[in-house]
């Protein structure tokens, strides 16, 4: 009889202690810091990772974006992916911000889960990474270098929507617009 009023009061007892401490995880953010925008970091370690896979293994990763900018009525939120907490910029002053500020105001990282999966990305300084890329890229837009390139990659999706495109009565676009992608790398 002992036993039982005792574990009794050890279930009474840490019952709210874990409710409080499950209350407490979930608006913590909200409280150590204040100005960052709406959204839910999702479960610990893993965030909110398997829900945008579930999407994008559906062919639908747009859903995932939308979903959260309809839950939080901003097209500015916080999310966690890959057990990082991230904020995500749905607008195209979002990504003049990123793109346009000389990594002033936002700088490029490795999430921590990637380092560890690949240790390599450790010693590789990402502002010089990101610097070197940014000054790539102009010379493959170039309006003359664009004009080379018109040609070929024009005969690559033709190739790709007779392919993978015509007579089919549905298309998985997420995995086929990926194949496109990534056929000639």
């Amino acid at each position: 009889m002992e036993n039982l009023f005792l574990s009794l009061l050890i279930l009474l007892v840490s019952f709210p202690c874990v409710a409080v401490l499950i209350l407490f995880y979930r608006h913590r953010a909200q409280f150590a810091y204040p100005n960052t925008p709406p959204g839910s970091i999702g479960y610990p370690i893993i965030g909110e990772t398997l829900e945008m896979v579930a999407h994008e293994q559906k062919g639908q990763p747009e859903n995932f974006i939308f979903g959260r900018v309809a839950r939080h009525k901003t097209e500015v939120f916080t999310t966690s992916v890959l057990g990082e907490p991230t904020a995500a910029f749905c607008t195209a002053a979002g990504n003049k911000l990123l793109f346009s500020n000389e990594q002033k105001l936002v700088t490029p990282w490795w999430p921590e889960s990637a380092n560890k999966v690949f240790p390599s990305t450790i010693k590789i300084n990402t502002n010089d990474e990101a610097k070197r890329t940014k000054s790539l890229l102009p010379q493959f837009i170039k309006p003359e270098a664009l004009q080379r390139y018109v040609g070929v990659m024009d005969t690559i999706a033709h190739n790709h929507f007779a392919s993978s495109w015509e007579n089919k009565n549905e298309i998985v676009v997420a995995s086929t617009v990926k194949e496109y992608a990534l056929q000639n790398l």
